[in-house]
């Protein structure tokens, strides 16, 4: 098997498992001033295969808590939630009751597998708007953390494909990372599902839903277990254009404060050279800035 990108962990019983970490941040002029903080926020499937090994793993990497976005009929179809001793469950659905319906999934299985981009960013959309609270929990554990040493946490939706890229794709576009890097690590689900990818287009080819929502072959199941870099560009542009980019969705619709962004952002980040970064404007460089007024005042 071929050597899998730096991204990846290998965790026993889990396949796209991956840092979403490591990714650089420019400055306006293209100079990478700080990176995305490794080691802190991983992705991947739901944990009903993972392992013994592949818990204690988790474990080792300091992952204390577990974002689930699946929704409840979901859980409830495979036999409930798959606990992980000593690592916590917060259930974070990306859709409510209701929303994820067999009606309501099949319309998404059409979007997810149209061609072009026009109907998988609808269900893209509807993932942020629906899925506010969910990001919303996200957002303030993280930015609870110790920034000097932050515990782990895990996101995961079904594959750690769509659900959960979507909202790992916002979070990075608030950290400063560019589009074309976003629907890079996007895209890195192609490689992480490739074990776990024929098991999955031949469950859709079965399933009546997929069948109700249009059926089509092998190539729209493909199309709706893939990952294409131009879905996540397109989603992006829209997040611009419907809230002003993703500190706007932030805001308006998750609800979030500047100071919780902000503690947020200090948490993910990393200046180059390894420590936490401080953004200006922040309390502590105006503090800063008025203590050296003073201590030049005095000679």
């Amino acid at each position: 098997m071929a050597e899998l990108p730096p991204q990846f962990v290998a965790i026993d019983g889990l396949s796209n498992f991956r840092d979403i970490g490591g990714w650089p941040i420019e400055d306006k002029d293209g100079k990478v001033i700080a990176k995305v903080r490794t080691g802190v926020f991983y992705r991947g499937p739901d944990t009903r295969t993972v392992t013994p090994a592949g818990i204690a793993k988790l474990k080792e990497l300091g992952v204390t808590a577990d974002f689930d976005l699946r929704s409840k009929g979901q859980i409830e179809k495979l036999g409930g939630p798959a606990p992980m001793e000593g690592i916590e469950r917060i259930w974070a659905p990306a859709f409510p009751d209701g929303e994820y319906s067999p009606e309501k999934a099949a319309a998404r299985y059409v979007q997810y597998a149209s061609d072009g981009t026009e109907g998988i960013v609808q269900a893209f959309t509807d993932i942020l708007t629906h899925g506010a609270s969910a990001a919303r929990i996200v957002m303030l554990h993280i930015a609870s953390l110790n920034p000097d040493s932050p515990s782990a946490c895990y996101i995961h939706c079904t594959t750690g494909n769509n659900r959960s890229g979507v909202f790992i794709g916002v979070i990075l576009s608030l950290l400063g990372v560019k589009p074309e890097k976003i629907a890079e690590e996007y895209s890195l689900s192609d490689i992480g599902l490739r074990p776990t990818r024929a098991a999955a287009v031949e469950r859709l080819m079965k399933s009546p839903v997929f069948a109700g929502a249009g059926g089509g072959g092998r190539e729209r199941a493909e199309r709706m277990v893939g990952a294409r870099p131009e879905s996540m560009l397109a989603m992006l542009e829209m997040v611009n254009r419907k809230w002003g980019g993703a500190e706007g969705y932030f805001k308006g619709e998750v609800g979030l404060t500047d100071e919780e962004i902000e503690k947020f952002r200090q948490i993910m980040t990393m200046r180059q050279g390894g420590r936490p970064h401080k953004r200006s404007g922040s309390i502590w460089d105006s503090t800063k800035a008025i203590a050296t007024k003073i201590w030049g005042s005095m000679g």
